[in-house]
């Protein structure tokens, strides 16, 4: 019987079988690897190793898109409430606060201005993001996946800041936008795609990351031209200053900041090539002289070396590198002319790429005594505040702050002494939680304005 079933076609047939898979198996992973060769192939490979989550999507969201938002975990929390208020003999405060999270029950990205004290709604930004599509150049090579990656109700709008006049600036790893308090567009600068923090100046100036394009030549000199040449292979990113009208004055490559000063080991001295080496997730901008930091000078928070760098553009210098013991960070902040704070992750990868999380840390850093101390450590550690990625800190003026624990969908307002004010979950009406998109405090002045231009349009 067996002999007549291994012929010789079946056995030829066998043989071959083997063949093709241990071919297919190697295109797979010289593409993952980053290979240059037989990129038509990889191509093919790719495209038939992706059939199975392909269908899987398709069946599990009904969509043939990637335009679908889940909830994080996928699971209902029938514990938690939307807010829940734990301190009710707290101070009235002035501050508003502005929200940007994924509304589960619209299937969209919200912006909300909610008043800090109540969490009151006051008023909402929800632009129509086919109307931003119409406005972007998607000729340029670098915007080729925005439209399958981000789609309409994916599009986030990330770090979003509110000027006086009630216009909301904001992207989502895409071009820069700003929408007036009606939530239509005035300007859309598409010259990079950008990213992360969006800060501003007392002069209004616009402090925000991109992906740099197209290369310098130094940053091609070590990585290749040819691979420069795949989209996004190498994040180069940069520093951008824009003017209040969305146009940039000011960009520099923090790769070639690096390069120029000696550093260029800390980018490329990986043992496997990585494309995101530098990933800048915050600028902060220094307001005033003082005897560390001077006014214009930038602080740089770059994840992926674990480090915040001081920078100078006026003079194309690094004044100082802060290292210590933080992993991964986010979020640096001025807090006055000797101290930062430093949202530490403190999360980090083992030789098996796996992500491993401790609580996160609030590390503030003071200059005088170039050392470390922990702030609102207990709060941290009894809420479990722990969120892989992403997470800020943002002061009021007295001490208190609000953090985001992204990853958990969870806003904390705590009190001067890191106790808990209010606790806010991003849930829907099922009580499944979504995403948030960094929020921030709004100043007791921009705050006034703001109020007086909601009571005139109501």
């Amino acid at each position: 019987m067996f002999k007549k079933f291994f012929t010789y076609p079946v056995i030829l047939i066998i043989v071959i079988s083997i063949v093709f898979t241990i071919l297919f198996g190697s295109l797979l992973r010289h593409h993952y690897q980053g290979g240059e060769k037989f990129k038509s192939l990889q191509k093919i490979a790719v495209f038939f190793a992706e059939i199975p989550s392909n269908i899987k999507f398709i069946i599990t969201h009904k969509s043939i898109d990637g335009d679908v938002i889940t909830s994080i975990d996928g699971l209902f929390h029938k514990d938690k409430e939307l807010f829940t208020k734990k301190l009710s003999n707290s101070s009235n405060r002035d501050e508003l606060i502005l929200i940007s999270r994924h509304d589960g029950d619209l299937g969209r990205s919200i912006v909300e201005i909610r008043d800090l004290n109540t969490f009151e709604v006051i008023h909402s930004y929800l632009p129509n993001i086919e109307s931003i599509y119409k406005k972007i150049d998607f000729s340029k090579s670098e915007f080729d996946s925005l439209k399958k990656d981000i789609g309409i109700n994916r599009f986030y709008m990330w770090h979003p800041i509110i000027t006086s006049e009630g216009g909301l600036i904001f992207q989502s790893n895409s071009p820069l936008v700003k929408v007036d308090f009606n939530s239509k567009v005035i300007w859309i600068n598409d010259e990079d795609i950008f990213h992360h923090s969006i800060n501003t100046d007392h002069e209004g100036n616009i402090y925000v990351p991109s992906h740099k394009n197209p290369y310098s030549e130094k940053i091609i000199k070590y990585v290749g031209l040819e691979k420069l040449n795949e989209s996004h292979f190498f994040a180069d990113d940069a520093i951008n200053i824009l003017d209040k009208n969305g146009k940039i004055f000011f960009s520099k490559s923090v790769s070639e900041i690096l390069i120029e000063h000696g550093f260029t080991h800390r980018i490329f001295a990986q043992e496997d090539y990585t494309s995101d080496p530098i990933h800048l997730n915050d600028i902060q901008p220094v307001l005033y002289d003082g005897p560390y930091y001077k006014k214009g000078d930038l602080f740089l928070s770059i994840r992926n070396l674990s480090m915040v760098i001081l920078y100078r553009p006026s003079s194309n210098k690094i004044i100082k590198i802060i290292e210590g013991n933080f992993f991964n960070q986010h979020d640096v902040d001025i807090l006055d002319d000797e101290n930062i704070s430093i949202y530490n992750n403190n999360t980090y990868h083992n030789y098996k790429n796996e992500r491993q999380i401790n609580n996160n840390e609030i590390l503030i850093y003071n200059f005088a005594t170039d050392s470390f101390s922990k702030k609102f450590d207990k709060t941290f550690k009894k809420y479990a505040i722990n969120t892989g990625t992403h997470g800020l800190i943002d002061y009021l003026k007295d001490g208190s702050a609000i953090v985001e624990d992204r990853n958990n969908g969870r806003i904390f307002y705590l009190n001067s002494e890191g106790e808990v004010v209010w606790i806010f979950n991003n849930l829907d009406s099922k009580k499944q939680i979504y995403d948030l998109w960094w929020s921030r405090i709004i100043s007791p002045e921009k705050s006034k304005k703001l109020r007086k231009l909601i009571m005139n349009q109501s």
